[in-house]
């Protein structure tokens, strides 16, 4: 990217120009989201398929995401939170992850756009 404005660019990918009714564009937000969807995919698959009795180190870093936002539910809602786990612990990752990636220079803070945000 040469300027910060870059991130809300409008990128075409498809124009139908017989009927002009169909249009396929995406905003140049979506390439790093892709990218950290399919990167979460991938760590998940990589440390689920080679879970071990006796933990390896990104193993246990796993377990230690598990146990902290298990016991802050636990802490903070109750029994009755524990259905709503699943998608409580992969909002956080996704926005740890995505808040992760924003550091790199020119990167683009994706949880700063209320597109993402909806």
């Amino acid at each position: 990217m040469f300027s910060p404005l870059e991130q809300f660019d409008v990128f075409c990918v498809y124009t139908c120009y017989f009927f002009n009714i169909f249009d396929l564009s995406f905003f140049n937000i979506l390439v790093p989201f892709v990218i950290i969807i399919f990167f979460f995919i991938f760590c998940y698959y990589m440390f689920l398929l080679n879970l071990y009795l006796i933990p390896t180190h990104y193993q246990y870093l796993f377990e230690l995401s598990y146990i902290f936002i298990f016991n802050l539910i636990k802490q903070q809602v109750g029994i009755l939170g524990y259905p709503f786990f699943p998608l409580i612990y992969v909002l956080f990752v996704f926005i740890l992850i995505s808040n992760l990636f924003s550091l790199i220079p020119f990167g683009i803070a994706l949880t700063s756009h209320i597109i993402l945000i909806l």
